[in-house]
């Protein structure tokens, strides 16, 4: 009986969460499929996943793509990209954003500094087309 009562608790938790989880917007699961595979270090899908949703004006897909862009998950390393997808997300309002694209400046040249301003512009005004 208690083995019964533990099964049927635990079958209605799955069934529960199962029902969240199908009904939770597809941008949210978007980005929970970017994070997961960052994670496990599938840093294709993460950027994919990630390009998509900055697309979208998310502004967490623009900072990990600045922070994939500075470390180098993935991508080529690239302070100019890094700095352009920083630069998107703070314009649009993120903090941590606005301080690891100010850290990342003390690393740059005012030159590419510059260059990474043109290319933020030149990927707002594609409608996040033509980002690097």
């Amino acid at each position: 009986m208690v083995t019964r009562i533990f099964l049927l608790k635990y079958l209605t938790l799955y069934v529960t969460i199962l029902l969240l989880w199908a009904t939770m917007p597809a941008s949210a699961q978007g980005f929970d499929k970017g994070f997961a595979a960052y994670m496990i270090g599938d840093y294709a899908t993460a950027l994919t996943e990630w390009r998509r949703r900055a697309k979208l004006g998310s502004v967490t897909a623009q900072a990990n793509l600045g922070n994939m862009y500075e470390v180098g998950a993935g991508v080529a390393q690239s302070n100019i990209l890094a700095h352009q997808w920083y630069n998107l997300a703070a314009s649009n309002g993120d903090a941590t954003a606005r301080e690891s694209r100010g850290k990342l400046v003390d690393k740059m040249t005012s030159a590419e500094v510059s260059q990474a301003i043109a290319t933020a512009k030149k990927c707002m005004i594609s409608g996040y087309e033509d980002c690097g």
